[in-house]
């Protein structure tokens, strides 16, 4: 990511969370989008395993409604399924730069999915996000056996926006009366990494110019209700499920992983966090999915690899 499209996202992510006096305009937004959807050129370990790129899964979709899935080496296949949805703050991202955080659980065994989806414009909205996800999820269920995958060890993470998507996925999984959720795929856990959560406490525009906000967050988000119905916290009494949570000093939403925790606790439901403690800029906001050979990221990705081995043991 350039160092410019990371510094605007922060700017507007603390704006977005405090209400500050400076106010981010639509201009700058954009240069978010450009930013977070450039795919950018490296090699890696997933472009050596077998694959299959670019899966559509809903019928005469678009270019955005589409998955790749990487297979693990053969001779250490574990026969589970990781699916990953990748972050951006909602109007960026894009599914091939989280290649190598895939990389690091092809090597441990795990088939990875990485799935695409269409992302905030202004017209489309958070619920067209979880609607693709639900269809997603759905496909790789109704067609594990075509694409030799496990759909009864499949499990789910996200990082930042794609962690309100997936904990939201999970939680419909659950729970059909939420207002989009997958009909049949099921996950076994969820592993987060810094992720949205309280994403009704988003809607205070103090920061945004009104053009802004609206294209950040959708047209629906002056209506309180909507933007509570789009929120796993509003649903977080639904998910049953092994949780794993990670985030570390220097993420500028770190607050929205304790307020997991919190509510777990009070739930008396169980949830691993992963807090790194860490005053180096390098080690931010989803930095073990952006930068997985930091030695702090690699302690949270070996910490999320042994999460996932207990369960399937």
């Amino acid at each position: 990511m350039k160092r410019t499209g990371l510094l605007v996202t922060v700017l507007a992510a603390v704006c977005l969370l405090s209400g500050c006096q400076f106010r981010i305009s639509k201009p700058l937004l954009k240069m978010m989008v450009s930013s977070f959807s450039k795919e950018q050129k490296f090699t890696c370990h997933a472009d050596s395993c077998d694959s299959r790129i670019g899966i559509p899964y809903v019928e005469n979709g678009t270019p955005a409604q589409v998955m790749d899935i990487y297979y693990a080496p053969a001779n250490i296949r574990k026969n589970a399924v990781l699916v990953d949805i990748h972050g951006g703050f909602y109007i960026g991202g894009n599914r091939k730069n989280n290649r190598p955080f895939a990389s690091v659980f092809l090597k441990e065994g795990y088939d990875v999915v990485l799935v695409e989806y269409r992302l905030n414009d202004g017209k489309l909205d958070v619920s067209d996000e979880l609607a693709d996800c639900a269809a997603a999820l759905d496909y790789l269920t109704a067609h594990a056996d075509e694409l030799g995958l496990n759909k009864d060890c499949m499990f789910l993470t996200g990082d930042s926006a794609g962690g309100h998507l997936a904990l939201y996925m999970a939680e419909g999984a659950q729970d059909p009366t939420l207002p989009i959720h997958p009909s049949i795929f099921k996950p076994q856990g969820v592993l987060l990494n810094c992720p949205a959560y309280d994403f009704a406490a988003f809607s205070n525009s103090d920061g945004f110019s009104e053009s802004a906000m609206e294209w950040f967050l959708g047209p629906r988000y002056q209506d309180a209700d909507w933007m509570k119905s789009m929120s796993p916290r509003t649903f977080m009494n639904s998910y049953t499920g092994p949780l794993f949570v990670s985030t570390c000093t220097k993420d500028f939403i770190r607050a929205q992983s304790l307020l997991i925790v919190e509510d777990c606790n009070a739930l008396d439901r169980p949830v691993e966090l992963v807090d790194i403690a860490s005053e180096d800029k390098a080690v931010g906001h989803v930095h073990n999915v952006t930068n997985p050979d930091l030695p702090e990221s690699r302690e949270v990705n070996a910490r999320m690899v042994a999460f996932l081995n207990r369960i399937i043991q």
